[in-house]
């Protein structure tokens, strides 16, 4: 089972915190300049707020690919804030048919971002997580909870944002070189609503480096799926196909996988610590003096 962090992500947050967006107690705050106590050089060029999602396994469990997206989000020049009343987005529930429980978790987090003072009633809300980054964007307006359409519109998978600002502006970071195999695993929702190719783009943006998207299917985790012992050998099968793809890279091949269950069961079933693209692209920057 994942280990709980020895501090939570929107703890550590509120640390780095300098200033409230708004009132006091707003729901958002815009960060410091710390890094686990590293400084980061004053922002190049201001672009205004953008929203993090930092979904659970993010706040309680992974803090660091939190704080990996932060450095690329401030180094590009955004303030960044969170959600303080944010819930689960209700994955869980909607995959097991609970759709009433999705339903209402999903009616509280719209109403928490419709709440936002007007500086970030329009800014751009980032996922980390595919599985929750597509609750978003779809089941909430299958789910017919007001006002999905209008939230949809301004939410974004980190790594397709990072890429998209990057095609229009190559220059707006810098990276170190290095000569690296990347093999990446795209998680099965980001592959259902977008091309999966643009990340093998992002990765190659980073001097040296070539990347190859694996040509997989699913991780054979799915959520809880893999997590129960009566399915566990099932889940095995399934993720044969992405652990042979991952045999077959060069020694020393780095695996980037942005979905929580796919590093899961890749680490649980490899020798291999697989990495968000926020990792892989927030420790290959380089930080203006």
């Amino acid at each position: 089972m994942p280990r709980y962090a020895r501090e939570r992500f929107d703890k550590w947050f509120a640390k780095h915190a300098v200033a409230g967006v708004g009132d006091p107690g707003s729901p958002a705050a815009i960060t410091d300049r710390g890094y686990n106590g590293a400084h980061r050089a004053p922002l190049q060029k201001k672009r205004g707020p953008v929203i993090l999602w930092d979904d659970t396994f993010v706040r309680y469990h992974e803090p660091h690919i939190g704080i990996a997206a932060m450095k690329v989000l401030e180094a590009l020049g955004f303030e960044v804030a969170l959600v303080k009343d944010r819930r689960c987005c209700g994955r869980p529930a909607f995959s097991l048919g609970n759709l009433d429980a999705a339903a209402k978790l999903g009616r509280h987090n719209l109403s928490q971002l419709s709440t936002l003072n007007t500086q970030l009633s329009a800014a751009p809300i980032l996922f980390l997580e595919p599985s929750c980054w597509s609750m978003f964007v779809e089941d909430y307006r299958e789910l017919k909870i007001q006002n999905a359409d209008n939230v949809a519109q301004r939410c974004f998978l980190f790594e397709g944002f990072v890429e998209d600002l990057l095609a229009r502006e190559p220059d707006a970071l810098r990276f170190r070189e290095r000569a690296e195999t990347i093999a990446i695993h795209p998680h099965c929702h980001a592959k259902s609503i977008m091309d999966p190719a643009f990340m093998k783009k992002l990765a190659e943006r980073l001097p040296g480096r070539k990347a190859t998207v694996l040509d997989t299917a699913c991780c054979g985790m799915a959520g809880a799926f893999g997590a129960l012992a009566e399915k566990y050998d099932l889940s095995v099968q399934v993720a044969q196909r992405l652990l042979d793809n991952i045999d077959n890279q060069p020694p020393a091949t780095e695996v980037i996988a942005s979905g929580t269950s796919c590093r899961h069961q890749i680490g649980d079933l490899t020798n291999i610590r697989p990495k968000h693209m926020a990792e892989l692209l927030a420790e290959a920057i380089v930080l203006p003096s």
